[in-house]
């Protein structure tokens, strides 16, 4: 507390020259409120409406593969549980966000992942990709960044409604219908959808035994809604709920009989907020309980896991002298119930932010958190971003930060579980820029990234236990787009990452070298065809062995005929590839999980 007095009171002496800015594209997630992109020193991966509702791929896993540094494994069709990454770090260390929602499961083994599959891409209106440890802002399990999805809202006064319909390859048909209001009031959005599938067996089939398909279902809803009170109050209140049920093949099931293996998700989440603005001065009181149930069946039993959480915040925002400071605490509280054994943590937690500008081109943000744990004590964490405009077109931006994640309750408390354990801990470095050149018709983006964590805990011998090892991840992302015409643009995007433990051996499942090459066209008014190639390679399998290399070609394809209505229709796996993306299991029969064959799906979307 006594560096951020000495900060406040240096930049207090200065007269701070701050120009009025254009606004431009807007985020949320690196400060917990509004910012403009290009000032934030954070690396902010925003994906907007237009690349969502043209990307070729049916899952949010799969649509995220196609940018940053995020890559998934899959182990069978939509509704099974994927592995994914971002820079090479694990999904337990990703904390993702659902309309500001954390749907994480706290019962799953050794995480507490957030089923992204679960969720339906067709009401989503942005993503947004934060890279590097966000411990500062979001506590622990951020230490590889955060991914906040944000469904869209309403646009026009009165009454609105939208509908998907989209249907094809494995026997699926999905469905989404939302329903939105607005006027000077209130904006609210109702989104119903719902999708099932026969599925496809995930297994390579190696042409000893049979092969059954793996279907799923799946079905939710949301709400998003804002109450203006009166000009300085305002209520906020978003609900989401879902319920999925899948069949799936593993290394027990082998040789696959999803009659004996199948699961079921359910998630239910709330989220309160009461804003009050009065002079320059702006308080955010939210409330926000999450309740999550997980069944496992299979031939060894039936396995129920309930998961709770309820976390309560209160932000602190104003401006004084040009200087934009935030102050925030939270209380949170896990109960976690794992067939019968059951674990409680309470975490409360402090933080702040100040966020500087030393010249009218650069922007600083200093944070800093304190947390209070009732199995580990106390932890502090912090981050420093800076980001410099050279000129109109050139962006420098850097920043470093610490963060933590603490054992989750089925690293505790099941019967693998280990009570000795202490939180892991990382520090994290991110330097990059982006230039726009061509009469900003191109732009280039470059980023380095580093981060290392350390006291991993791992399971070995029936049991988790903590290790003096630690892994570090490196390695660069490169995202090029240009817009040639009106009618032409094209992109690359390529990830190089380095993800080790310390004993040398690869992050599985990680690939190495990751490539996407794009192309879109508008040959017509009323047409748009958008082409996609990605590939990876040099990504290990669960046993260390290397897997064979991923390529795949996509195409989308839409036709506007009105206004307001569109066909479209996307081909997954194009050259039909038989990508192996999961390998493991007790026996050499065993050849892996595959993606999808060349699959093709219709649809056609109303909005009035």
């Amino acid at each position: 507390m006594h560096f951020y007095f000495l900060i406040l009171f240096c930049f207090l002496q200065y007269q701070l020259s701050i120009s009025a800015d254009d606004l431009g594209q807007v985020v949320i997630s690196p400060n917990k409120s509004l910012y403009q992109l290009d000032k934030s020193g954070a690396s902010v991966l925003l994906i907007e409406k237009k690349e969502i509702e043209g990307s070729t791929a049916t899952t949010i896993s799969g649509l995220l593969q196609e940018y940053g540094g995020f890559s998934t494994a899959t182990k069978g069709s939509k509704g099974t549980d994927s592995s994914y990454f971002n820079r090479g770090l694990a999904r337990k260390y990703l904390k993702v966000l659902v309309d500001g929602m954390d749907l994480s499961d706290i019962t799953s083994t050794q995480e507490e992942p957030t089923y992204i599959d679960n969720i339906s891409r067709n009401n989503i209106e942005n993503i947004e990709i934060l890279n590097g440890s966000q411990g500062t802002m979001y506590g622990g399990d951020a230490i590889g960044g955060v991914i906040s999805m944000n469904s869209s809202k309403a646009t026009k006064i009165g009454l609105t409604q939208e509908n998907v319909l989209e249907g094809g390859s494995y026997g699926t048909i999905n469905n989404s219908h939302s329903l939105k209001f607005l006027n000077n009031r209130v904006n609210l959005s109702l989104n119903i959808d719902s999708e099932r599938s026969t599925g496809y067996s995930s297994f390579i089939d190696n042409g000893l035994s049979h092969f059954e398909k793996d279907g799923y279902y799946i079905y939710g809803g949301s709400l998003l809604s804002s109450f203006k009170v009166n000009e300085n109050l305002k209520l906020n209140v978003n609900a989401r709920s879902y319920y999925q049920h899948n069949e799936y093949d593993d290394s027990f099931s082998y040789p696959g009989d999803s009659i004996y293996h199948y699961r079921y998700d359910k998630a239910k989440a709330l989220l309160v907020s009461i804003i009050y603005s009065e002079a320059n001065f702006n308080h955010k009181l939210t409330f926000q309980p999450t309740y999550t149930n997980r069944i496992n069946v299979s031939n060894y039993g039936r396995y129920e896991y309930d998961g709770r959480k309820n976390k309560l915040e209160y932000l602190l925002s104003t401006n004084l002298w040009g200087l934009n400071t935030l102050f925030g605490i939270d209380y949170l509280k896990k109960s976690a119930d794992m067939t019968g054994k059951l674990a409680d943590q309470e975490i409360h937690s402090f933080f702040s932010e100040l966020q500087l500008k030393p010249t009218p081109n650069t922007n600083l943000d200093i944070s800093g958190r304190r947390e209070y744990d009732n199995n580990y004590g106390e932890f502090d964490t912090g981050r420093l971003q800076i980001n410099h405009n050279l000129n109109y077109s050139i962006i420098l931006r850097a920043s470093v930060g610490t963060g933590y994640r603490t054992p989750t309750p089925y690293e505790l408390y099941s019967s693998y579980g280990n009570t000795n354990l202490k939180p892991e801990t990382s520090l994290t470095y991110d330097l990059g820029g982006e230039l726009n050149f061509f009469k900003n018709s191109s732009n280039l983006y470059l980023s380095v990234f580093e981060t290392k964590v350390e006291d991993i805990i791992t399971y070995a011998s029936s049991k988790y236990r903590q290790t003096s090892s630690n892994l570090k991840s490196n390695g660069l992302e490169l995202r090029l787009k240009s817009k040639i015409s009106n009618k032409v643009s094209t992109g690359l995007k390529f990830t190089k990452t380095n993800a080790k433990e310390n004993d040398g051996d690869n992050i599985v499942l990680v690939p190495k070298d990751k490539v996407l090459f794009f192309l879109n066209l508008t040959p017509l008014k009323k047409i748009s065809v958008n082409t996609s190639f990605q590939y990876q390679n040099k990504s290990k399998d669960t046993k260390y062995n290397e897997l064979p290399t991923y390529k795949s070609l996509n195409l989308y394809s839409s036709y506007k005929f009105e206004n307001n209505a569109k066909a479209f229709f996307k081909i997954e796996n194009l050259l039909d590839r038989k990508n192996i993306v999961n390998r493991g299991g007790g026996t050499s029969e065993n050849l892996g999980y595959k993606s999808p064959d060349m699959s093709i799906y219709l649809g056609i979307k109303f909005t009035n």
